[in-house]
């Protein structure tokens, strides 16, 4: 591609052509009650990106990372299209102050480091106090002008890293090229038709790979009006996502299982009376398990206001495939099969009589990609048994930033007596009726509210936080109860006595605090009743069944919420 123009930004520059006056990206905001809107064109997008480009090229060299650190809004949109323009190495993250995730922000700019970061007019001291490793600090300023800079040819370099929800101790930055990015717009636009004519409402994140992606990259590229609104808004009061919705006759939108069921029990009927969703024929639903029960709620919920449950739309992807892998067929109702919970586990997809097995749904079919599954040894499975899912395609990544061994495994998967690298994505999963089912992570990796967090992280900051447990002799895991997927410690405690009520108080602060998540239990054990391997390695899913049966020896939990 080198020599060539960046995709996204050759499309912003065609529709600053070709419709200068089009409205591009508009960004709500709210105080009380109150919402406010703040728009660019097309033509004001494109010159904005221009004037902040030269600033970039200025101050950076080839192949320099460049920190997006600035809160959602246009600042941001105008940030990361910059980036390509300027044809750098843009890292997609969020403002240093007034995040929780400062340990990670820290831990990814550490990996990073960047050369330049790009922050909000006005935030530059406090990001500056941080001590964070930022480079050069830009504060980024939207200025329109008549000049129009033309994009830079891209090089060899990533066009952007998109850094994983994983461990705090070792993140993962995906290398994403800007053919990369082409091939996984195109998937999109091509498989979900909606997008190329009416307008997208979302409110998912700018720097995690869908918020990127589907809510800021593919209304661009596909010229259609993009709306935005903050997550935490979003999370206040969902109304306001669906109000955006049907004030702006979203065509699409997107959004995982739990943003669903929040949409449906925090709001309420007089909230919803006067909503208009006749328009939305797409509802992208993916980063955590999709729930049958969740998308048939959410649908009788909003049917009396024009919403028809074939918009729901399940997909599946992950970072290191740029985003999409596989989803549903549009104007289709979400495929659903029951399987026998006890032939799943052996690895085995069986149907099961209705009301007696575990409810799934399809994920739809690969987008222009090839998808395997395989056993453990690499070696591709029987149709209807359950395997580790392989991906192969344009939208792949070539690896992780500076780390090549976790890039070999990751990236470098090979079946025995095949020379074809596949993606290895650590989920398992099945086909049926043309359908890819996802079962779980191959993994411990714990999945709540749509977020990956791994167990020896929160494990780590349960020991500091409560030196009554034994060291090395606590373990973290997630429960689903069919609902959701509920996070779960059990610890070992030395010699007693211990206020245990106190204890648990300080875990689930702690905890709380640190990774945004609260634990549904603590549970405290007698020594000896955390299974372990032969090499003193935790085992956490021996660990969780026997929780399930309750067969720990208790000292105290505390209560379920």
């Amino acid at each position: 591609m080198s020599g060539s123009v960046d995709a996204l930004a050759a499309a912003v520059t065609r529709w600053a052509a070709d419709r200068p006056a089009a409205p591009a990206f508009t960004a709500l905001s709210y105080s009380g009650r109150d919402r406010c809107s703040h728009s660019l064109s097309f033509a004001g997008l494109h010159s904005a990106a221009g004037v902040l480009a030269a600033k970039i090229s200025a101050a950076t060299s080839p192949g320099d990372r460049v920190a997006i650190l600035c809160d959602h809004g246009l600042d941001y949109v105008v940030a990361f299209l910059a980036c390509l323009y300027a044809s750098r190495v843009a890292v997609p993250l969020f403002p240093v102050q007034g995040h929780r995730s400062a340990d990670r922000l820290a831990a990814v700019l550490d990996d990073a480091r960047p050369t330049l970061s790009l922050v909000d007019p006005g935030s530059e001291t406090t990001t500056a106090d941080s001590g964070f490793t930022l480079g050069d600090l830009l504060p980024v300023s939207i200025e329109p002008t008549d000049i129009a800079a033309p994009p830079q040819p891209v090089t060899e370099h990533p066009a952007y890293l998109q850094y994983t929800s994983g461990s705090t101790k070792t993140p993962a930055g995906v290398q994403v090229s800007h053919a990369n990015l082409a091939a996984a717009l195109e998937q999109l636009r091509t498989g979900l038709p909606v997008v190329n004519d009416k307008p997208v409402v979302t409110w998912l994140p700018f720097f995690h790979d869908m918020g990127l992606v589907f809510a800021m990259s593919l209304p661009l590229y596909t010229g259609v009006p993009a709306i935005t609104l903050p997550p935490a808004e979003f999370a206040k009061r969902p109304i306001r996502w669906l109000q955006a919705c049907s004030d702006y006759h979203a065509g699409a939108t997107a959004s995982p299982n739990f943003g669903l069921a929040h949409a449906v029990s925090a709001t309420t009927p007089r909230e919803r009376a006067d909503l208009d969703l006749s328009e939305l024929a797409l509802v992208l639903n993916g980063a955590e398990p999709v729930r049958a029960e969740v998308l048939t709620r959410f649908t009788k919920t909003f049917a009396p206001h024009g919403f028809r449950h074939c918009a729901h739309t399940a997909g599946y992807g992950l970072a290191e495939a740029t985003l999409p892998v596989a989803f549903g067929a549009p104007d289709e109702p979400p495929a659903t099969a029951e399987f026998d919970r006890a032939a799943l586990a052996d690895g085995c997809a069986i149907l099961a009589e209705p009301g007696d097995g575990v409810q799934l749904v399809g994920c739809g079919t690969p987008a222009d990609q090839h998808i395997r599954l395989v056993d453990r040894s690499g070696t591709p499975v029987a149709a209807g048994e359950v395997g580790e899912i392989w991906v192969r395609g344009p939208n792949v990544c070539a690896g992780y930033l500076g780390k090549p061994r976790e890039t070999a495994e990751t990236f470098g998967a090979r079946s025995p007596g095949e020379a074809e690298n596949w993606l290895r994505t650590g989920d398992l999963g099945f086909q049926h009726d043309g359908q890819l089912y996802i079962t779980g992570r191959l993994g411990d990796m714990i999945v709540v509210a749509g977020r990956n967090h791994y167990p020896a992280d929160i494990e780590s900051t349960a020991t500091d936080s409560a030196p009554e447990v034994r060291t090395g002799h606590i373990t973290a895991f997630g429960v689903d109860d069919g609902s959701h997927e509920a996070l779960i410690l059990v610890a070992e405690l030395n010699e007693r006595p211990f206020d245990t009520a106190e204890v648990i108080r300080r875990i689930r602060a702690a905890v709380a605090a640190a990774h945004d998540i609260a634990p549904t239990e603590v549970v405290l054990v007698e020594r000896g009743q955390i299974p372990k391997t032969s090499s003193g390695k935790l085992r956490r899913g021996e660990c969780r069944i026997r929780y399930r049966r309750d067969e720990l020896v208790r000292i105290e939990a505390a209560p379920r919420v």
